[in-house]
């Protein structure tokens, strides 16, 4: 993921992308959590606590499996929301071409998109960017 998000922001340098060995840390919670993929805009904010930790991403990327969907739909969103920074959160099923995404429109105001079918381009607002379904699961077998 973090590969085709690099080459859609070529020729956008103010957005740095992470895979999903970078840390975030969340000062509500006072914890760190890891997202399989994640945008910054301009510079990253090193946490204080922890130098290898982030706390201004603006997009945050979840590869759901059947173990993790629980968590990645509900409470693992339900913490991310809590960084100020974040303005879009997807979620990625492993399983068959579909992705959602929460676009913040206001300060507690998620809107819910949900794209499906190979042949569909995701739209990542935070980013002004789509990205082919297609290319998403280029290595993927349903």
């Amino acid at each position: 993921m973090t590969k085709y998000l690099d080459n859609a922001l070529d020729d956008q340098p103010n957005f740095q992308v992470f895979g999903s060995n970078q840390k975030n840390f969340l000062p509500k919670f006072n914890f760190y959590l890891y997202a399989d993929a994640l945008v910054v805009a301009e510079e990253p904010i090193i946490a204080e606590e922890n130098t290898q930790a982030i706390t201004n991403p603006i997009l945050i990327i979840e590869i759901l499996s059947k173990s993790t969907e629980q968590y990645g739909r509900k409470l693992k969103f339900l913490e991310y929301r809590s960084l100020p920074s974040l303005k879009e959160y997807a979620l990625v099923q492993q399983d068959v071409p579909e992705v959602l995404t929460f676009f913040r429109t206001q300060a507690d105001t998620w809107k819910e998109q949900e794209f499906s079918g190979l042949s569909t381009l995701v739209v990542f607002k935070s980013l002004g960017i789509s990205l082919d379904m297609e290319a998403i699961y280029r290595r993927v077998d349903f």
